[in-house]
């Protein structure tokens, strides 16, 4: 990888980057010129990754973080600030739905506390310990990972609390840290074939979706692969959407158009 790229001097701390959308972004953005902090919880899927971009010529740092607790996350922040000149990106991309999901009347609290602290709360450590720096490193992009189930009424009730939430919080942020120099946007993802959707698609509601033909009828452009968000945030990340704050971007393949 060369110093040339369109995140070319800049430092990514990119949430849940050992999987799926997090990790597809950490190695497009490194390959954009972009040093990478992998913040992941499982050290046996950051550390490879971490491995793979430094193969490739980049620069990147694995370290396990735990985005629903507090001090975890100022630790990985503070363990990058002294590894990196700055932190300048924060993809906030760890979370997703549980298959435990469902009703308000059916399911079990703890998997409502489930999505809430990992998704919301999450984001929003990740955005209270973050932002202050990114302002320090002189300004910079916050692209938070929402979903098409904050959109429209979806039968799984604590995700899309969880996600819904993400869309006002990055509202808010936005309206109070722009002229401070940061821009903050969500990315509404649909279904994205990452390999815990994969599995997830071999049986059950989703998998008699993909059987039936009803999965490709609700996106009829594109049911998703991680590499499709991924460029959606690097776009965010980088100067070229230097006029786009506090917005939200469907990338669900046309299923909340119809």
């Amino acid at each position: 990888m060369s110093g040339a790229g369109r995140l070319a001097g800049k430092v990514a701390f990119i949430t849940g980057a050992g999987s799926g959308i997090g990790r597809a972004s950490a190695r497009l953005f490194a390959q954009e010129g972009a040093s990478i902090v992998i913040a992941e919880v499982a050290p046996e899927l950051g550390a490879v990754v971490a491995e793979e971009i430094t193969k490739e010529g980049g620069r990147a740092l694995f370290v396990r973080t735990d985005v629903t607790e507090e001090e975890s996350v100022e630790a990985a922040w503070q363990e990058a600030l002294s590894s990196f000149d700055g932190v300048h990106v924060l993809f906030n991309c760890a979370g997703g739905s549980i298959p435990e999901d469902g009703l308000a009347s059916e399911i079990d609290l703890a998997v409502w506390e489930h999505s809430l602290n990992l998704d919301l709360k999450g984001t929003f450590l990740c955005c209270r310990v973050g932002i202050p720096h990114i302002i320090e490193s002189g300004g910079g992009s916050v692209v938070n990972a929402s979903s098409v189930v904050a959109l429209q009424g979806q039968p799984l009730h604590a995700y899309s609390a969880a996600k819904g939430g993400i869309l006002s919080l990055t509202r808010a942020l936005a309206s109070s840290y722009g002229r401070e120099g940061v821009r903050v946007n969500a990315i509404c993802p649909g279904i994205v074939l990452s390999e815990r959707i994969r599995k997830r698609l071999s049986g059950g509601q989703l998998g008699r979706a993909a059987e039936d033909g009803s999965l490709a009828e609700a996106h009829p452009f594109a049911v998703g692969v991680p590499e499709d968000i991924a460029q959606i945030a690097l776009f965010l990340a980088s100067d070229e959407s230097r006029m786009i704050h506090g917005a939200t971007i469907p990338a669900e393949g046309g299923l909340s158009a119809y």
